[in-house]
């Protein structure tokens, strides 16, 4: 009896460790935790002096809008969004470029975005 009901204890335990996981992400902020990492990795070339391929990442709108080719990050869908991609095969930042964003920085930023509110798709006329 007392293992079945330890066994319980512990099962629901595990249960709200998960659920404070998720809450964690969706208590991500841009400015506080996500900022920082473009600050010491990114802004450089993607700031306010410079913006190469014509990208800022000094805003959340900024991304949205993207640069050259598309907006780097896709709310709700960090696997889709260009700026996880560059990060992951390390194309980005240039490899000449330290220091180097880290595996817990490049899951960080997967939780971030895909913790986002996607927005509302546009609905036909």
């Amino acid at each position: 009896m007392r293992l079945r009901i330890l066994g319980v204890l512990g099962g629901l335990l595990l249960c709200f460790a998960g659920a404070e996981e998720g809450a964690a992400a969706d208590k991500l902020e841009f400015q506080r935790d996500v900022l920082p990492i473009f600050e010491t990795k990114c802004l450089r070339c993607h700031g306010e002096k410079k913006r190469d391929g014509k990208l800022d990442l000094r805003t959340v709108d900024a991304m949205l809008k993207g640069g050259v080719t598309s907006p780097v990050i896709q709310p709700g869908n960090a696997q889709k969004s260009l700026l996880i991609e560059l990060l992951h095969y390390n194309e980005m930042p240039p490899k000449k470029e330290n220091p180097r964003v880290t595996k817990e920085e490049l899951e960080l930023l997967r939780k971030w975005i895909n913790a986002m509110p996607v927005p509302p798709t546009a609905s036909p006329k």
